[in-house]
């Protein structure tokens, strides 16, 4: 989406809430949290999860770019929306 999405958006001068910026924030937390479930490094879901922000908020303050507030209430936004969608799903499968 940051190919196609973020290219059209800027040329149209389409104001979206920032979510061409940030797209990649959105889906990076739920990737890794299952791609560390998915490796067995986390027994729950719920640790990945906190992981995944705690690395991707580093990520964003130490200076190895620049820094976008916006990308990091992103990553948190993923997270909770993560989280929820995961007992959402703990819920389901109990009945």
């Amino acid at each position: 989406l940051s190919n196609t999405y973020r290219p059209y958006i800027y040329e149209n001068h389409i104001f979206d809430f920032h979510l061409a910026d940030t797209i990649g924030n959105l889906v990076a937390v739920p990737s890794l949290s299952l791609l560390l479930l998915a490796m067995r490094k986390y027994e729950s879901l719920s640790k990945a999860i906190l992981y995944s922000i705690f690395v991707f908020t580093l990520y964003e303050i130490i200076p190895f770019g620049t820094f976008d507030f916006y990308d990091l209430i992103a990553t948190y936004i993923s997270g909770l929306l993560t989280y929820l969608i995961f007992l959402l799903f703990k819920r389901v499968n109990k009945r």
